[in-house]
């Protein structure tokens, strides 16, 4: 049985692993408020969707580097 899985899982992987997914780019950064607490940024995205379905992009969940750090 575990052979069957394990089968049905690389099968799915490697359809998955072929499809295009979307894509997304910071393609401009600017200072809006810097204060002793903290650093407030406005960010341009640029999103490259393959798909005719649009992106939630309100709940797109994201992570922010600084100096080797997520936030």
């Amino acid at each position: 049985m575990s052979q069957l899985v394990n089968k049905a899982k690389n099968f799915v992987s490697e359809k998955i692993g072929d499809m295009a997914k979307p894509e997304a780019s910071v393609t401009d950064v600017d200072f809006k408020k810097v204060s002793m607490n903290n650093v407030e940024y406005l960010a341009k995205v640029s999103v490259n969707n393959p798909y005719s379905t649009p992106i939630p992009i309100c709940e797109v969940k994201y992570s922010f580097k600084s100096a080797n750090r997520y936030t």
